[in-house]
């Protein structure tokens, strides 16, 4: 047989295998400090959950086309002498595209992040 449908059969066996000895031999003692939150192994006093701002993520969201864009272009660069006048013209079309897209969140305020979205924290924390 190939060693590759060896190691494709044998492995889920062998992590079932392992899996099962856990679940028969582990010990299953549970306390207050295993069962609550990890904190730096000390017992929170307070609440620890606060809100996040959203607006975070939305400038996330926006910064991967971005991203994605110059994991797009670097096959250009590579093949740069090989290519003719059209994939210059589409490199072009395709950068006014994303240019066309930056000035549209810039227009909208996409990326503003104004102060007055900020969570209140106050009727969040939770004191002993």
């Amino acid at each position: 047989m190939n060693t590759f449908i060896i190691f494709i059969i044998l492995m889920p066996i062998v992590g079932f295998a392992l899996l099962a000895v856990n679940m028969l031999l582990a010990v299953y003692k549970p306390y207050n400090e295993k069962l609550g939150a990890f904190e730096c192994g000390l017992t929170s006093f307070n609440q620890t959950r606060l809100a996040f701002n959203a607006a975070f993520i939305l400038v996330a969201m926006l910064f991967t086309p971005f991203d994605l864009e110059m994991s797009t272009l670097l096959p250009y660069v590579m093949s740069i002498y090989l290519v003719s006048n059209y994939g210059f013209t589409m490199v072009l079309m395709f950068l006014l595209m994303l240019i066309m897209g930056f000035v549209y969140e810039i227009n909208t305020n996409a990326l503003k992040i104004n102060k007055h979205n900020k969570p209140n924290t106050d009727s969040l924390i939770y004191k002993l």
